[in-house]
């Protein structure tokens, strides 16, 4: 699992994709039967940078992170790795984990896309631009840690999309630093969300393991 420490307005903590990501990785790993590494804390956060918290490292550093760890199991005998990351941000994991597999014919990383989260949860949280710290993220922190949730910011939905954020950063796009609407999250959402992910990662991963021929 990969989170991130980054802020996320004021009323959800630094490390909530570090929670989201280690809570979604063990249910998925206790389901699929896998060893679960601990979960990487911090990853490609720039956007967010200048806001005090916030802690983020270069792509290269994420991608060299990553293949060191595939490096490891493909020597320790393992067949393959799945990566779970929760943080938008991080998107040298797609290219990183193409190469790893081209140059590791004998061992695969299965990179679970961002298309699988919002597959699962599209029926269940209906903010369109719900995107950092919003609906979603709340109701899920609710449901797995209540006691870190510092009351409900206020919701504030950019009109403009996440692509934006290849120009500015967050704060300037959202100056609350929340994107989406917080105050319709709710412990029974997120509850019902968390289910639904996990459901969804295991049939991706199971798909994949099957097609690609991996033997446990």
């Amino acid at each position: 699992p990969i989170g991130s420490l980054e802020q996320h307005g004021v009323n959800l903590p630094l490390d909530t994709d570090t929670i989201i990501a280690s809570q979604i990785a063990k249910e998925v790993a206790l389901r699929l039967n896998l060893f679960l590494l601990p979960t990487i804390p911090v990853s490609c956060s720039a956007e967010h940078r200048g806001v005090k918290g916030t802690v983020y490292l270069r792509p290269e550093t994420l991608t060299s992170i990553l293949r060191d760890i595939a490096d490891s199991l493909r020597g320790g005998g393992f067949k393959y790795l799945v990566v779970l990351s929760w943080h938008g941000g991080n998107f040298i994991l797609k290219p990183a984990v193409r190469y790893l597999n081209l140059d590791y014919p004998d061992f695969k990383v299965i990179l679970v896309p961002e298309q699988v989260y919002g597959d699962a949860v599209k029926e269940i949280f209906k903010t369109a631009n719900d995107l950092h710290a919003g609906e979603q993220e709340t109701s899920l922190l609710l449901y797995f840690k209540p006691d870190a949730v510092r009351g409900i910011s206020g919701d504030y939905e950019p009109s403009v999309g996440r692509e934006m954020l290849d120009y500015l950063p967050m704060l300037k796009i959202s100056p609350t630093g929340v994107w989406g609407a917080p105050s319709k999250a709710s412990t029974s959402k997120g509850e019902e969300a968390f289910k639904a992910i996990v459901e969804t990662v295991v049939r991706y991963v199971e798909s994949v393991v099957e097609t690609l021929g991996i033997s446990h």
